[in-house]
């Protein structure tokens, strides 16, 4: 296993989250050169995966709850399953970081979410070095 100091943990790719955005096709292309950025650099990509209540959109196994198209886990990536809202709580997340030697986070995720400040305030209480990578609107060249 290959130690590395940075991860991109993608918290809000899953499918629920971007598909009826109004800015989906210019979001992941966004998005899909920040995750090549980090692959080129040798990063840990986080693969971020809600368990949702039944009933709501990321409702645990539906259609939904599964990866955007554009984002798929692939070798050496770390798909992880949480509880809402933080990334940490319960998912073993931290003990994965650890092992590869990861201390630094960038958070890639849609503007406004409930999931940036809880997981940004775990990972900070963890002595992890935490870079916000929100993509707001102005960005993607679409006024906001």
């Amino acid at each position: 296993m290959t130690s590395t100091p940075v991860a991109l943990v993608l918290l809000t790719a899953q499918r629920h989250h971007l598909e009826d955005h109004p800015q989906e096709q210019a979001l992941s292309a966004a998005w899909q050169k920040r995750l090549q950025s980090a692959r080129a650099a040798g990063h840990l990509v986080v693969h971020v995966q809600w368990d949702g209540a039944l009933g709501t959109p990321g409702e645990t196994f539906s259609r939904g709850w599964v990866l955007h198209p554009d984002f798929r886990a692939e070798t050496g990536d770390l798909p992880l399953r949480a509880t809402h809202p933080n990334a940490f709580a319960g998912s073993g997340l931290d003990a994965e970081l650890r092992r590869r030697g990861v201390t630094e986070l960038h958070l890639l995720t849609l503007p406004g979410t409930e999931m940036l400040p809880a997981t940004a305030e775990a990972a900070r209480g963890l002595g992890y070095g935490v870079r916000v990578l929100e993509t707001q609107p102005q960005m993607l060249g679409t006024p906001g």
